[in-house]
């Protein structure tokens, strides 16, 4: 029999247990594709003349995902390169899903929360860019794009001056 330390918090908006996020955490390493290591991720060594400074992985990559979303929303397989160069700095968050489907159910969910909820971002559009759907914001002196690409999430900030030209380099080349 379990005790109540061990049965999981109840969410009362939803009625769940909060054990279930953890299931689905567990279930997600399982299926990501065998043989994962960092070194499979594709992070650019330089966006438009900005080179990659720092490079984090692993819980801290996760847990700042984390915090930045003020809830727990990391994949437990998150990357974020830090750029700077020519004046301008961009930073590259990318998270790994199970499968392509995964990744662009959270991109819409990001996206819908985005417009549901009260944030530091202004001016939350969908585009088309290269063929590719792409969500725009402008926040913290800098323009933001999401998107989707194979089985990453993919979220690009950088200084506005230079940030169609930045995205337009990452979508043709990563």
């Amino acid at each position: 029999m379990l005790n109540a330390a061990s049965r999981g918090k109840v969410n009362f908006k939803t009625g769940r247990k909060s054990g279930l996020l953890s299931l689905f955490l567990i279930c997600l390493v399982f299926f990501l594709p065998a043989g994962f290591s960092a070194g499979d991720v594709h992070l650019p060594e330089s966006i438009l003349d900005m080179q990659k400074l720092k490079t984090f992985s692993g819980e801290k990559a996760s847990g700042t995902v984390d915090r930045m979303h003020r809830g727990q929303v990391a994949t437990g397989r998150d990357f974020i390169a830090k750029y700077k160069g020519s004046g301008y700095s961009a930073t590259y968050y990318l998270s790994l899903y199970a499968d392509p489907d995964k990744a662009r159910e959270a991109m819409e969910s990001m996206a819908r929360v985005m417009e549901e909820t009260e944030h530091e971002f202004t001016h939350l559009m969908p585009r088309t860019v290269k063929g590719k759907k792409v969500f725009m914001a402008l926040g913290h002196g800098q323009a933001h794009y999401f998107f989707a690409r194979d089985n990453e999430l993919v979220w690009l900030a950088v200084d506005t001056e230079v940030a169609e030209a930045a995205l337009e380099e990452v979508l043709m080349n990563y």
